[in-house]
């Protein structure tokens, strides 16, 4: 009977109907009467195959050649040009059978020596196959092309949730061989949608690949909303979520360091917490602040940064020209930063935890003088004054490193733990964070516990409610050490400690020097409470398609103490009979936003319209309590009632915001774009007849790649041009600037106390907004499938009216008074860009890059002309028209005097081996006359490239930043040696007849030296982050649903020609100490469930 109705080896090729019916009763009957025959033959015979991409035809005849079974099936029943591969050893006929049949529309059935093929449908009319869990293998080969139908290279071709797949080759063709049928292929190449296939009874599959257009259809917050990418006209960045997950980043901050082109991040202090400065586009005030506005869930924020944890943070975006910004009116003048927190999303809860240990040690630590060093330094100086302490322990090889003695190694450590979830109808995020940091100074310490909750819940099908609410409490207690103390304290002192181990307050015997380690017996705590509640209801019309009402409301509330105590072993106690601070601060915030929105498409046309009618209250209440001579110390400030004198001090601040807005984005053919904003805001911090501003902007969008000339292009998949103008305000001024205002002035009358009251500032009833008029040009573009994509910005702000203090006669006692006045001008150049170099199945690198320019200048300052028609500058604050905002001015070193030059150096009264001034007006005399701008503060550009590399299951990536241009004063290179040079300084190449170097002064208590200005440019590796993500298999096994490990260094190589400290930390230049900045190596593990 073999092959009975196969046509290619039977005379019948098409049976007749009645036939059909007999062979299936015949079937039927013959399965009735026989059903135990098959645990004959068919249970004792036993095969032993090994097949590599045969057909099921060729695998017939294998088993009827080798074995007395026999096959009867139908030619639509059976794929017989099915390629398979079988590999079995001593295997029932049944088995091999479930391999090769199971999981496909093929029935069998065995009886005695016949295999009876069937449809699935007819299986109860034979008999059922037992169902078995062993893989079978399966040939799949195809081909791979674009939209137009050109092989793509590099193809992965992956079996989903598994790690086996393959690559297509040149002419986009691939092979693969799996072990399931019901198995999901998945399709993707970078720049095109990744597509699932589930093969089933194919063994042929080709794929077309259709461009992934979701750079530019992916939504990024805008303000009061969200925006597809391809339709936004203003200048929007965001992050990537790289920079939120696995580097050691405490606030958002130190992740926008160096990620986006345009935003100028400066860690300006080190420590547990650190400080940062944060700068869009450059500086357009001179005194009013160039803070951006921070927007968080969509309502203004005005709490300290490090309050908001990062793993909370879903996306970072940047608003920085006028029409992006120009909805915040008269807060967006600097661009705005807008955080978006975790959601909820819909499934069943899933746990995620992420832990992190680091520990921290410094980096560009100045070098100070050893004992050793510092007694031939003094000795050169003058050795007349070398103390007996000095010589006695310079004798005994006695010395102290204080700089070792109050750092340590730090360590911090971060445990995030989150829950998401929901319903069709309620979705909800709840997070916790504890953040645990010892800083590397002995009394540096900072610990932050954080818990949020965010829902969304639907309410009905046109009311929805939600909430992003978040509690935190921080710790900052510990009384700074001041650095510069233990910089230049005399390092032959070798008795830090006295012989119980307290600190020696006097160190010093002829002098009463103090110890700077008695940081560490302040009582000291500074800690802070914060609340905030952003709130919403949002109305979807009914009546109305596309009408939408949604009121924001967002509470703020934060109660900040410090308690500082000096007692008895302090020097300060030892002064004041004891000595104690206490501070308070609430800070209020109240916002309630009416956003009415409208969207409608009609055709090609799009509209979408938002208004927004908006309150803000802000207030600020402050008191300190100050009292000195104490009866003793066992209270501490909970004794402060027991202190003899004792002052208070208290202030409030109040302002309050009202604005309307109305924005209009229109779109046609989803290619040729326009916004119109229009914002009008009124503030309490001004004047009356200045309170009201309005604020205008338009832009226009072309999504040039839409056009039909371009819609074919193989290489040019995204393109679009921008052009945008606008006026933003500032009104970054203290609230009362514009009034005149008193303060106490309290006399004694004999033994009676009465108040008074003097002029503190006056006021200018005319003050009013700084107003920045922004243009931008911007093109977007994508190429070769975006594996190159990127943005160009170029842009210029001129502000106006700038709100700078006009000096003013003094005879009302005070000398100066707010006005608006003044012009800024800035300009820069800003590029982002991305590259995929190389993508296989398993290795993928990506490169990201971003590259800003910035130049500002005065353009006008206070209005007064020279003779010579020229404005008159500002030498006192160092304001100059026509230059930067912030420049350095000062006498130029231009090297140090040399032998043979004694007659020109005495001129100046000087002599070889003292620095040597550039003379610039050439009188031979050294004045202010002489000082010049030395280079400017801020950097003229900025840059940060990322390599990120995949390799299976392995990841790394590697973040440098780069800040060039600036210079600044290093007053560490000061020998600032005091009165009998009691103080160290940092080691240096001295001037001496034998080493005539220009590169420092000589050493000498009589030289007369200079500042030196140093290049504060500097490469920094930033980041390297190592990680690791198990595979399905393995999480399956274990029950998890993520398990990743991770390592990460932070500041691990800078390079700079800064000579002394780090170029990037903010030294004031009246000190020459602080802390440093610290190298970071970090472990992590992320869990989810």
């Amino acid at each position: 009977m073999k092959k009975l109705l196969k046509h290619t080896r039977s005379p019948y090729p098409l049976l007749k109907f009645d036939l059909k019916m007999k062979l299936s009763v015949l079937f039927m009957f013959v399965a009735l009467l026989t059903m135990q025959a098959n645990t004959s033959y068919g249970q004792r015979t036993k095969l032993t195959l090994d097949l590599k991409n045969v057909s099921i035809d060729q695998l017939i005849d294998k088993i009827e050649n080798s074995t007395e079974f026999r096959f009867v099936y139908k030619i639509k029943v059976v794929d017989l040009e099915r390629q398979v591969t079988v590999k079995v050893k001593e295997e029932l006929i049944e088995n091999v059978l479930e391999k090769v049949f199971g999981n496909t529309s093929t029935a069998y059935s065995i009886i005695d020596r016949q295999i009876f093929l069937t449809e699935k449908k007819d299986l109860d009319s034979i008999g059922k196959p037992r169902v078995l869990s062993k893989p079978l293998q399966y040939a799949i080969t195809g081909k791979v092309v674009d939209e137009f139908g050109t092989p793509l290279l590099g193809t992965t071709v992956a079996v989903k949730g598994t790690t086996q797949g393959t690559t297509t080759d040149f002419d986009g063709n691939y092979s693969l061989t799996i072990d399931d049928p019901d198995a999901i292929l998945q399709f993707s190449y970078v720049g095109y949608v990744t597509q699932e296939i589930e093969v089933g009874n194919q063994t042929i599959i080709n794929v077309k690949l259709l461009p992934d257009n979701a750079k530019l259809d992916e939504v990024v917050v805008v303000g009061y909303g969200t925006q597809k990418k391809s339709d936004v006209t203003g200048s929007v960045t965001s992050v990537a979520q790289e920079r939120l997950d696995l580097v050691p980043n405490r606030n958002i901050a130190q992740v926008l360091q160096g990620a986006l082109p345009g935003v100028t991040i400066r860690q300006t202090t080190a420590g547990a917490v650190g400080e940062q400065t944060i700068i869009v586009r450059g500086r357009n005030s001179i005194l009013a602040s160039n803070d951006p506005l921070i927007v968080l869930d969509g309502v203004p924020y005005y709490g300290d940064l490090n309050d908001i944890s990062v793993n909370d943070i879903a996306s970072l975006e940047v608003l920085k020209d006028a029409s992006a910004s120009a909805i915040y009116g008269s807060r967006g003048s600097n661009g705005v930063i807008l955080v978006t927190t975790k959601a909820g999303v819909k499934g069943k809860t899933k746990i995620n935890y992420q832990g992190k240990y680091g520990i921290q040690e410094p980096i560009n630590l100045p070098v100070f003088l050893t004992g050793r060093e510092f007694y031939d330094f003094k000795s050169t100086r003058n050795a007349e004054l070398l103390t007996d302490t000095e010589i006695a322990n310079y004798e005994a090889g006695l010395e102290t490193d204080w700089i070792d003695l109050s750092l340590r190694t730090g360590y911090t450590q971060s445990h995030n733990i989150s829950m998401t979830g929901g319903s069709d109808n309620t979705k909800y995020y709840i997070g916790g964070n504890f953040l645990d940091v010892q800083g590397l100074s002995v009394t540096d310490q900072y610990q932050r516990i954080s818990g949020r909750v965010n829902i969304d819940t639907k309410i009905t099908d046109w009311l929805d409610f939600g909430t992003r609410s978040q509690f935190t409490y921080d710790d900052r207690g510990g009384y700074n050490i001041d650095y510069e103390a233990v910089f230049e304290i005399n390092p032959l002192l070798a008795n830090p400690f006295d012989e119980n181990g307290d600190i020696n307050l006097f160190p010093w015997p002829e002098f009463p020097d103090e110890n700077p380690l008695e940081a560490e017996n302040y009582e000291d705590e500074d800690y802070s409470n914060q609340i905030v509640s952003n709130n919403y209801i949002n109305v979807t019309f009914p009546f109305l398609k596309g009408l939408n009402y949604r009121l924001n409301t967002g509470i703020r509330r934060r109660w900040s103490e410090r308690k500082t105590y000096a007692g008895s072993n302090t020097v300060v106690g030892i002064a004041n009979s004891g000595y104690a601070y206490l501070s308070s601060t609430e800070f209020k915030n109240n916002v309630v936003e009416n956003i009415l929105t409208y969207n409608k498409e009609f055709g090609k046309h799009n509209v979408f319209v938002t208004g927004v009618y908006s309150y803000e209250e802000n207030e600020q209440y402050f008191e300190e309590l100050t009292a000195i001579n104490f009866p003793n110390d066992e209270f501490t400030y909970f004794g402060i009632s027991q202190a003899s004198s004792i002052e208070s001090q208290n202030d409030y601040q109040r302002t309050a915001l009202i604005s309307q807005m109305l924005r209009l984005n229109y779109s046609f053919n989803n290619t040729y774009l326009l916004t119109l904003t229009g914002r009008r805001d009124g503030f309490s911090g001004f004047g009356p007849d200045n309170k009201w501003g309005i604020f205008p902007s338009v832009a226009l969008g072309w999504n040039i790649s839409r056009e039909p000339f371009l819609e074919n292009s193989t290489t040019i998949n995204q393109l679009k041009l921008r052009l945008s103008w606008g006026i933003n305000g500032n009104q970054a001024v203290d609230p009362y600037s514009s009034i005149t205002r008193l303060r106490d002035r309290n006399t004694l009358s004999g033994e009676q106390s009465l108040v008074g009251y003097v002029p503190s500032v006056i006021g200018d009833k005319d003050l009013g907004w700084e107003s920045s008029e922004t243009y931008n040009l911007g093109l977007d573009f994508g190429f070769f499938n975006n594996r190159i994509f990127g943005d160009v910005n170029l842009y210029e702000t001129n502000t106006s009216d700038l709100l700078l203090n006009r000096t003013i006669s003094s005879v009302h006692g005070i000398n100066q008074v707010t006005q608006n006045i003044g012009e800024t001008q800035t300009r820069g150049l800003e590029l982002s860009l991305s590259v995929v170099p190389w993508v296989t199945q398993d290795f993928n690198w990506k490169i990201s890059g971003n590259f800003a320019t910035n130049k500002n200048k005065i353009v006008s300052l206070y209005g007064y002309l020279q003779e010579d028609g020229e404005e008159i500058n500002d030498l006192a604050n160092a304001w100059f028209v026509g230059e930067p905002i912030r420049v350095n001015f000062d006498q130029k070193m231009i090297g140090v005097w040399q032998l043979g030059e004694e007659e020109a150096a005495a001129v100046y009264d000087r002599v070889p081996g003292d620095a040597k001034i550039e003379d610039v007006d050439d009188n031979g005399v050294l004045d202010d006359k002489d000082r010049q701008i030395i280079g400017q503060r801020d950097p003229k550009y900025t840059w940060g490239l990322s390599n990120a590399f995949q390799y299976k299951n392995l990841g790394l990536e590697i973040f440098f930043i780069g800040s060039h241009g600036a210079t600044r004063h290093n007053n560490l290179l000061r020998d600032n040696t005091a009165a009998e040079i009691r103080r160290n300084v940092l080691k240096k190449n001295w001037w001496t007849p034998d080493n005539p170097t220009n590169e420092y002064f000589r050493n000498n208590d009589e030289v007369r030296g200079g500042s030196i200005y140093e290049d504060a440019s500097f490469i920094r590796l930033k980041d390297v982050t190592l990680s690791y993500n198990f595979p399905e298999k393995v999480l399956s096994k274990i029950k998890l649903d993520k398990l990743q490990l991770f390592a990460s260094g932070r500041n691990l190589l800078t390079i700079t020609d800064w000579t002394a400290g780090d170029p990037e930390l903010e030294l004031p230049s009246s000190q020459a100490g602080i802390l440093p900045l610290q190298r970071e190596l970090t472990l992590g593990l992320t869990l989810g469930f």
